[in-house]
């Protein structure tokens, strides 16, 4: 294999898997009480079979959610890193770090596109009335 894409390829493997951690971390923070353990038998309860089947493809879905976000992060260092494991450690930190924030990054996303979608919808109204006006 030729010099550099041993380090492409830990890239494109390691930064999912880090994301994937990290999604799992965040998912863990976001289920259970981090102020106390638990202290009685009634304080833990089993979820009934439907919703632990949800809860399971949540989970899921969250997870591929930050798999993806880490491999767009490790495309982006794609050849433009000091190939040194101390350089991919950092990425793969990086991307558990991404994958924890995964959420907020995709809701973040999604409050940019809609706005552009907005501001393109007045655009076009605003267009399209000037016409009418003009006719």
């Amino acid at each position: 294999m030729p010099e550099g894409y041993s380090y492409t390829l830990l890239l494109i493997l390691l930064c999912p898997i880090g994301a994937v951690v990290g999604s799992f971390a965040h998912a863990i923070v976001k289920t259970i009480n981090l102020e106390e353990p638990p202290t009685h038998e009634d304080d833990i309860q089993l979820a009934s079979k439907d919703l632990r089947a949800k809860r399971g493809m949540w989970l899921t879905l969250r997870m591929i959610l930050g798999a993806i976000l880490g491999l767009v992060l490790g495309l982006y260092f794609v050849g433009s890193i000091q190939e040194t494991p101390a350089t991919l450690a950092k990425i793969v930190a990086l991307s558990i770090i991404a994958g924890y924030a995964a959420p907020k990054f995709w809701e973040a996303q999604e409050a940019i596109v809609d706005a552009k979608l907005r501001d393109i919808s007045k655009l076009s109204r605003e267009s399209m009335s000037s016409d009418n006006a003009d006719a």
